[in-house]
């Protein structure tokens, strides 16, 4: 598996971690109708907030990117859990992000909203990041790729 596997898979977590729980906080907390939250999430995130919206993409991408450079070193069934777990670290972040951006709203607590989920590139991203990097060096010293001729790399 590569990037043309990881990449995909990694953009299906990110919109089910952003619109999937935006919708979700906007109808079950906000009281919202499904309608109204999908248009005011696809105006504020792809129109509005177009740079933020990339931030919140770049662990995704990187996590893709790290998991296919270790898949050229490590066995996919090591790789392969490792972005298995990270997505669904950061779906669990981003889920209680746009969860607790919604309670703030509530609460009229604005900054609070917005940190919520601005910080989460930040806060849990460049930490999963730097995990897998170093997960991957791991996964390709103690599950290496088996060369052709018999010995391990």
């Amino acid at each position: 598996m590569g990037l043309k596997v990881y990449l995909p898979l990694a953009l299906v977590v990110f919109l089910a971690g952003t619109t999937g729980a935006d919708l979700v906080a906007r109808t079950a907390i906000a009281g919202e109708p499904f309608g109204v939250a999908l248009r005011d999430h696809l105006y504020y995130y792809a129109g509005v907030q177009l740079v933020g919206t990339i931030f919140l993409l770049a662990p995704f991408v990187a996590v893709s990117f790290l998991c296919a450079r270790a898949g050229r070193q490590a066995r996919t069934r090591s790789v392969a859990s490792i972005f298995a777990v990270t997505m669904l670290t950061l779906f669990y972040f981003y889920y209680q992000g746009h969860q607790g951006a919604q309670l703030a709203l509530l609460e009229e607590k604005w900054t609070a909203s917005a940190l919520a989920v601005g910080m989460l590139p930040f806060f849990p991203g460049i930490p999963l990041v730097l995990a897998v990097l170093v997960a991957g060096k791991f996964a390709a010293k103690l599950d290496p790729v088996a060369t052709g001729h018999g010995k391990q790399i």
